[in-house]
């Protein structure tokens, strides 16, 4: 894995849902037409905007590039083979959570500490770092924010159908790392993917009937979750090789035609997803504004 540019630090060794409020945000109307993924501000939010600030700078609301947010999630996967080889360079994590937070006040300070320190404590423990820990620090983070940011809700568990931002559910598919679904690792999700139905035509693997299964599962939640109908159709066709096979057909069409209609549908939701280009069998594109310098890739990792 190579990861490169991310808030500055320097290159170093190392080598994803809750009734809230607001317009495409849970528990706002739904919608049929793309949303730009911008929660209404709450009473809290009004009173506290260095607190509104944090959250939206960790979770990245609207846009959903590059945050903090998926940056801690792809640590934390890695953490366990890569952290006793170089705990500073998890450290530094912390410091960015923690940095994050320091203006919005000593509560969130203090719920934002067990995240932080996770990165300062956990990583060198390698394979006996305590994932739960970091679940639970995560989540807690997601509960501070959760009125502030539609990301942070949906970290929590679903709204309603059709009211999640277009924008996050394409964030979700093409960039977050899969640190807390069934697949527990950093690459995101398209990366996942291709190993069981490929991005190209390819045989099925055997004996993947539950990563088949949990997979197509995912893919039918972000496509009942998202506010676009454009973005729905286009994960219900990402879906069907998936489906296909759980039927028992053991060949695979590919991804590639499917991940270009949905990449077209989240361009018009206001996300810029990945080319088709960008990808192959083994990779996908993190973060892949392509204004956005020095992207992460993720390459390979099973």
């Amino acid at each position: 894995m190579r990861l490169t540019g991310l808030r500055g630090a320097a290159v170093v060794s190392a080598t994803l849902l809750l009734a809230g409020c607001g317009a495409g945000a849970p528990g706002g109307p739904a919608g049929d037409g793309a949303s730009d993924g911008t929660a209404a501000t709450s009473p809290s939010s009004a009173a506290d905007p260095a607190l509104a600030a944090a959250c939206t700078d960790f979770w990245g609301d609207p846009d959903y590039t590059a945050p903090l947010s998926r940056i801690v999630l792809d640590r934390a996967a890695t953490a366990p083979e890569a952290g006793p080889s170089d705990p500073f360079f998890y450290s530094m994590t912390g410091d960015d959570v923690e940095e994050t937070f320091a203006g919005a006040g000593e509560g969130a300070q203090q719920r934002s500490a067990a995240l932080a320190e996770w990165f300062r404590t956990e990583p060198e423990r390698g394979a006996e770092a305590d994932v739960d820990a970091f679940r639970a620090a995560w989540e807690d983070v997601a509960t501070l924010c959760r009125e502030q940011s539609a990301a942070a809700q949906w970290a929590l568990g679903p709204g309603p159908e059709h009211t999640k931002p277009s924008a996050l559910v394409c964030a979700d598919v093409f960039d977050t790392p899969g640190t807390l679904t069934h697949f527990g690792n950093a690459n995101v999700l398209t990366s996942n993917m291709f190993k069981l139905v490929g991005l190209s035509p390819r045989a099925v693997p055997a004996g993947h009937e539950e990563e088949l299964r949990a997979t197509s599962e995912l893919l039918a939640a972000e496509a009942a979750a998202a506010d676009s109908v454009d973005v729905r159709d286009a994960l219900a066709q990402v879906r069907a090789p998936f489906e296909d096979a759980l039927a028992g057909d053991d060949w695979s069409g590919g991804l590639r035609d499917p991940l270009g209609r949905l990449g077209e549908a989240c361009e018009a939701a206001g996300y810029a997803a990945p080319g088709v280009g960008e990808m192959d069998d083994s990779s996908a594109v993190v973060g892949a504004n392509p204004d956005r310098q020095d992207p992460t890739v993720q390459e390979g990792l099973s």
